[in-house]
């Protein structure tokens, strides 16, 4: 669908630019859009490589398993039929990348969290709960520090780049609670999942 809706925007910037005589500054504009975001992509590139290093580090260090233990009664909470360690290891890193702003560098981890949460759960067409509590907390997740959108915003000239802070940690933790709260009701709905 999203190749249909970029190639119809395309054709339609293509057809109302010669319709006005402009493909030249059409033409312009298109190779400065793709100079910048090939820029953007290389300055997003930077900071996932930096947080990959550190939450490997971490991983590494044993600090994302004493982080894990400090954290269990929450991750039991959120998980009470997730037991596998290295699963729970990885829904960790994920979340701390997410809590830190570091999305990109999250993906990572999630990926990897939700394949042994679908080998655990028999490559079932149907999510299990954890699995669906585990994409809705991710796809909610307060963000302390969102770097990707700091990023963007001082790229973007952005008088102070900072000011997306408070609103956006209030943002996070009303939609991650209400996410928690509606996985829950599904839980006790369905409980067998």
């Amino acid at each position: 669908m999203m190749n249909y809706l970029w190639a119809g925007m395309l054709i339609i910037g293509i057809i109302f630019s010669a319709l006005n005589h402009n493909l030249s500054e059409f033409t312009d504009s298109l190779m400065a859009s793709c100079t910048e975001a090939v820029q953007f992509m290389i300055g997003l590139a930077g900071i996932m490589a930096v947080w990959s290093g550190i939450m490997e580090i971490a991983s590494r260090s044993g600090l994302i398993n004493k982080l894990s233990e400090l954290v269990m009664p929450f991750m039991r909470f959120l998980f009470p039929r997730e037991h596998d360690k290295n699963t729970i290891a990885l829904i960790l890193m994920s979340f701390t990348a997410n809590l830190f702003g570091a999305g990109n560098s999250a993906t990572v981890f999630s990926l990897k969290a939700m394949e042994r949460m679908d080998l655990q759960n028999g490559h079932s067409e149907i999510a299990s709960n954890t699995m669906c509590m585990f994409t809705a907390v991710s796809m909610s997740m307060i963000q302390l520090v969102p770097v990707t959108i700091l990023k963007i915003r001082g790229d973007l000239g952005a008088a102070n780049p900072g000011s997306i802070i408070i609103p956006s940690i209030l943002a996070g933790l009303i939609s991650m609670a209400v996410s928690i709260a509606i996985c829950k009701f599904f839980e006790w709905k369905e409980p067998h999942l």
